[in-house]
């Protein structure tokens, strides 16, 4: 069940008190969404969220009659009227049967990973599961639940969906990068097979700028023993080291981790001094 923090929300053109939130309208859908961190007041790679926000509603047949500054006037109005430093915000569109067109965003439950988590790695498992549709940001409860139960129940960070294919795809939550010793080579799960992710497209973009090579492939289960080291991407966690998958551990301080964290916190850095609504 979706939950609302602070003070306010946004429901179509409205701010709305929490206390009129009503998490159950969208429990029967699968809306097509976004999670937008919010650092200093600044929504991170805002255009880059609204633009796959459209994409995906694309895919999905959707036509939103909402203009893409409209939204940015919305997320502003939210994180002013919360007076919102650092957190997540959620947004999301569909067509209601009764009621009709529903955007709503509000600040959602965040999880941030600790200090100590980006300097010792966290616990991942791998699990049974794939998206229908990973090119677009669905809310599918199944697998999302699913996940879910078994990482509390695992207490592990994250979960590596594996496909019926036996293919690596990704994280419940999160994009998921390999490397290998001596190796100026990032490896991942090929796009087709994952959601494109905002942190993903940055880090590709970062390697590339900064002389290494990205390999997008299929990778099936069995091949993780061949890589040293391994990170997630993602809006939370951000890039962060894994030290296991399963049984098999990884190596946290890998070279290419660590500068790749250091390049992607100065792109935020120098997102938030440009930004401007």
């Amino acid at each position: 069940m979706e939950s609302c923090l602070l003070n306010y929300f946004v429901l179509n053109d409205e701010l709305k008190s929490v206390c009129d939130f009503n998490p159950y309208i969208f429990e029967p859908f699968s809306p097509v969404y976004e999670v937008i961190r919010i650092e200093k007041s600044v929504p991170i790679f805002l255009e880059d969220h609204i633009k796959r926000f459209y994409d995906s509603c694309d895919i999905a047949g959707i036509a939103v009659p909402i203009k893409p500054q409209q939204i940015k006037k919305r997320i502003k109005a939210l994180i002013d009227s919360n007076r919102m430093k650092t957190g997540l915000i959620k947004f999301l569109f569909f067509v209601h049967p009764q009621i009709g067109n529903l955007f709503s965003a509000w600040v959602a439950p965040f999880f941030f990973p600790s200090e100590t988590q980006y300097q010792q790695g966290v616990r991942v498992k791998t699990f049974r599961g794939e998206r229908e549709n990973p090119h677009a940001k669905f809310a599918n409860l199944s697998v999302r639940q699913q996940a879910d139960n078994f990482i509390k129940n695992n207490k592990i960070y994250e979960v590596i969906l594996i496909n019926s294919k036996n293919l690596i795809t990704e994280g419940s939550r999160s994009n998921l990068f390999f490397v290998k010793n001596n190796c100026n080579i990032l490896f991942t799960p090929h796009e087709k097979l994952v959601l494109k992710g905002i942190t993903r497209q940055k880090i590709i973009q970062l390697a590339v700028d900064n002389g290494l090579d990205v390999f997008e492939s299929e990778f099936i289960k069995e091949e993780l023993f061949e890589f040293n080291g391994v990170f997630l991407t993602g809006t939370s966690p951000k890039v962060l080291p894994v030290n296991s998958i399963d049984e098999q551990q990884f190596d946290v301080k890998n070279h290419i981790i660590s500068f790749l964290q250091e390049k992607y916190s100065e792109l935020i850095e120098k997102y938030i001094r440009s930004f401007s609504w």
